[in-house]
């Protein structure tokens, strides 16, 4: 498995956690549990990416296109722009995982 993508992945994961607590200071304590939740699982993700199992890729996958979804929603909503920036790059995510699946090996 590339290293690349568990490095994405993780970092991903990170700026989740992060995002989900500036949410927090600004009043919003769903995004503190949800961005904490997400973030460490992703987190998770990554270090089973690391040790090289499939797995862990392909759960990193469905959580991406989930947040995907989620957030796009929410922008369409809502009109805020984090929504809308945690769309574009959970996006620009699942685009990397997906042209890297082939490349997964065990």
């Amino acid at each position: 498995m590339k290293k690349s993508a568990c490095w994405s992945v993780l970092v991903y994961g990170l700026l989740l956690v992060a995002l989900g607590y500036v949410g927090y200071t600004h009043g919003s304590k769903v995004s503190l549990y949800m961005g904490s939740g997400l973030g460490g699982l992703l987190i998770l993700c990554s270090l089973v990416m690391f040790w090289g199992k499939r797995w862990g890729g392909w759960t990193a996958l469905v959580l991406t296109a989930i947040l995907t979804a989620v957030f796009s929603y929410r922008y369409s909503v809502v009109g805020k722009t984090i929504p809308a920036l945690l769309a574009v790059l959970s996006g620009a995510m699942l685009l990397i995982l997906l042209l890297r699946l082939p490349k997964w090996k065990r």
